[in-house]
């Protein structure tokens, strides 16, 4: 009697084991492909991103993006890794579990990444050149945020840290932004990663207008309209920046 207590008390143990094990594996897509991409002309070339409630499908994407997808990083500051890191285009398409939210796929695109293509990554932080977003001297020209028009339907729609923001090559609009939030959206027409110093708190409907530096318009640049149009500046230094290093990563991926 005393023997099979003891049995029963060791399966016991083993269930819980086995069931916090699954309770703590990393999330995964139900059923994954990934490939390297064929050549590709013309607009069949692009890098293209199609989901829907139930998969999320990549075409001619480098694993830089896919690591900046997973990992919700920007991909300038990813260092590091193989020189093919940019150039091998990858087609991916998975299937999220039934039930799963979109914003479980970051976290399972890591898991696949980590299994098929053997990434590793580490984290950093380096002191490197930021501009800094700060109020003009004549003080800010922000729009308290109002109630959401119509979307423009010519722009691309980018998730932003809070809600989403509308990016253009010469524009940004966004509804409800937290001044963190436009900091960071500012960095990819800025070329740097651009920190908040405004103090200023609150959501702001933002309208930015500007004219790329390499083109024949005659507006303002994108310095000059932060100043004119938001009443902000940016200004050039230093800070720390966290930067994702990929340590390790093999070309083609494992087998499906």
């Amino acid at each position: 009697m005393k023997a099979t207590k003891t049995a029963v008390f060791a399966m016991v143990v083993l269930g819980t084991a086995t069931l916090s094990a699954q309770e703590q594996r990393a999330p995964a897509f139900e059923v994954a492909s990934v490939k390297p991409a064929p050549p590709r002309a013309g607009t069949a070339g692009f890098t293209a991103m199609d989901t829907d409630p139930a998969t999320v499908r990549y075409s001619n994407i480098s694993l830089k993006i896919l690591i900046a997808i997973a990992y919700r990083f920007d991909s300038r500051l990813i260092q590091g890794g193989p020189a093919w890191l940019d150039d091998q285009l990858y087609d991916l398409a998975a299937k999220l579990p039934a039930g799963s939210s979109k914003d479980r796929v970051p976290a399972m695109l890591q898991t696949l990444l980590a299994a098929r293509f053997q990434l590793a990554v580490h984290r950093e932080t380096k002191d490197q050149r930021v501009y800094f977003l700060l109020v003009g001297k004549k003080g800010p020209r922000l729009k308290q945020a109002q109630k959401p028009g119509a979307e423009n339907p010519d722009v691309q729609q980018v998730r932003g840290d809070r809600l989403p923001v509308s990016v253009l090559r010469n524009r940004i609009v966004g509804h409800a932004m937290p001044m963190q939030q436009l900091a960071a959206v500012l960095a990819g027409p800025a070329g740097y990663q651009v920190v908040d110093r405004t103090g200023i708190a609150g959501a702001f409907d933002i309208d930015l207008k500007w004219t790329p530096d390499n083109s024949n318009g005659t507006g303002p640049s994108l310095f000059t309209a932060i100043q004119e149009q938001l009443g902000l500046r940016l200004e050039p230094g230093r800070a720390p920046v966290e930067i994702l290093v990929v340590d390790h990563a093999e070309r083609i991926p494992t087998e499906n």
